[in-house]
């Protein structure tokens, strides 16, 4: 059984894309489908300077100011936050979860005494870590209304969603009150990124009112029950990457199961 106080350099990290600060945006691309993450670590030389997350890809590209530039072109330095938030290799699964959720950051990158990167840390993987740590069952976390948008909106309407509301990023899509899969910005910086990578731009208010939900979620292959336990949803959670989770009851949308709920459980 995994102990809170085991330092991070003890244990198995995820990997974690480092890009330079030069690179065009296809590099950060390339190195989230090699890591399966939504973020990557900025170098500027052999300073770390920064982060690139697919939310930062998502508001700006949605945004007027690059409406008419391919991303292709641009540089990681046009997306890049200052705000590296990290933790030491000394430092302990407890701290990871502390600076979390004091930063509110879904994943660190962890650093040797040299600044060198070892890996990333993130929500996903603690709660698989610590997944015996959880109780209660998924009744106990649903929320039963809000964070569903049916088949068939158009991605327009979708990322207007999204900007409007901050506490809102993820919806599960629902057709006759069945989910379908769960669509978010993650899926929406994608569908931006390929899009006006194809020399579409200015076609691209066009397709987000031609395209709908339906063509970039993600699909789920199995929904979680009311009285399946909250270790059962965190191994869920990390095993898909989401950050919220269908529940149904006869096959229908009973709720969504929010991944933030259950990691603040486990700070102390």
């Amino acid at each position: 059984m995994l102990q809170r106080n085991i330092k991070l350099k003890s244990i198995p990290l995820q990997k974690v894309g480092v890009v330079s600060k030069s690179d065009k945006i296809p590099m950060m691309f390339y190195e989230l489908k090699r890591t399966r993450l939504d973020r990557v670590i900025v170098k500027d030389g052999e300073k770390l300077v920064g982060v690139v997350t697919l939310r930062d890809i998502f508001t700006k590209l949605a945004s007027k100011k690059f409406s008419n530039i391919s991303p292709k072109s641009l540089s990681i330095a046009s997306f890049m936050s200052e705000n590296l938030v990290y933790v030491s290799e000394n430092g302990t699964v407890e701290d990871a979860i502390k600076i979390m959720i004091e930063k509110n950051v879904s994943g660190l990158p962890v650093l040797d005494s040299k600044n060198n990167v070892l890996g990333m840390i993130t929500k996903n993987y603690i709660l698989n870590l610590l997944s015996n740590e959880l109780k209660g069952i998924v009744i106990d976390y649903a929320i039963r209304t809000g964070y569903r948008i049916p088949g068939g909106t158009s991605l327009a309407t979708l990322s207007n969603e999204i900007l409007k509301n901050v506490d809102m990023r993820e919806f599960v899509v629902v057709q006759d009150n069945r989910p379908l899969g769960v669509v978010g910005e993650k899926e929406l910086a994608i569908f931006l990124f390929n899009y006006l990578s194809d020399d579409n731009i200015v076609n691209m208010k066009n397709a987000l009112q031609n395209y709908v939900v339906n063509d970039i979620l993600t699909f789920v292959n199995e929904t979680l029950k009311p009285n399946d336990t909250i270790q059962y949803a965190a191994k869920l959670f990390s095993n898909t990457n989401l950050v919220i989770y269908p529940i149904t009851k006869d096959d229908s949308l009973f709720g969504v199961i929010r991944r933030r709920e259950l990691f603040n459980q486990l700070y102390r």
